[in-house]
């Protein structure tokens, strides 16, 4: 339970500490929100409590008002919530919330240079990079404001740029987010290998876990890389009536 506790905030406070430079982080009794306006990143309303009647009816409303916001679900038992589709939410698409103790590190295969943004242009160019690895937009303004918060690095291989990936800790957990391949440079082994090479630097800075949210196409890489299934999560909309 611990693992699962901490995977979890250890993303839920990269959403805070995102939404908290823009006025846009709430906690209102059980429920917590993070939005960006004219940005598609956090945008995210969470609870860590049971889906009660109460709940669902809070969070219902929250999201009425805001329809840019997903609600996720973080679901230990990897079932679906009758009471989600009760109140008419609509499930996008799931995410496997993962750990892996680091105990040793691990064999690179190439020499990557990761460049931390810093400046307005490197924003810019992370930005991109992000919509071009992930189809939608991470928001340069939100990077601006949150980079010396938030280490967000530039991959290279070579001179050439590969990919992006942050690395954000939490007490001694290392949580990898974002961590995207730009179209051209896929398939050639470089998400194994940024994971590796970011898993080091977790380890030199004393990191003892790592942690993720996969999607369902990159879990079985993980799974092959030792890490383990925490809990499922799930991200919902509003049905639009």
């Amino acid at each position: 339970m611990k693992k699962i506790t901490t995977n979890i905030q250890n993303l839920t406070r990269l959403w805070k500490v995102a939404g908290e430079q823009f006025h846009g982080y709430k906690q209102e009794g059980q429920i917590s929100s993070s939005f960006i306006p004219e940005s598609e990143w956090p945008n995210k309303i969470w609870t860590e409590v049971h889906l009660s009647e109460d709940i669902m009816a809070e969070l219902k409303d929250t999201m009425e008002q805001n329809p840019q916001l997903t609600f996720s679900c973080f679901n230990p038992n990897a079932a679906d919530n009758p009471v989600l589709a009760k109140h008419n939410f609509e499930l996008q698409f799931n995410q496997t919330g993962m750990s892996m103790p680091l105990n040793s590190k691990f064999t690179t295969q190439k020499k990557l240079d990761f460049k931390r943004v810093e400046t307005a242009v490197q924003a810019a160019l992370w930005s991109t990079a992000f919509m071009s690895a992930f189809g939608y937009d991470f928001g340069t303004r939100t990077l601006e404001k949150t980079l010396d918060k938030i280490p967000y690095y530039l991959v290279y291989h070579n001179k050439e740029l590969v990919g992006t990936v942050i690395l954000y800790k939490t007490g001694k957990i290392a949580g990898v987010h974002a961590l995207g391949i730009i179209p051209e440079k896929r398939k050639q082994g470089y998400a194994t290998e940024i994971m590796y090479n970011i898993l080091n630097k977790a380890i030199e800075d004393g990191s003892e876990w790592a942690t993720l949210q996969a999607s369902d196409m990159a879990k079985n890489m993980y799974l092959k890389m030792g890490f383990n299934v925490d809990f499922l999560m799930q991200n919902y909309k509003l049905k639009q009536d």
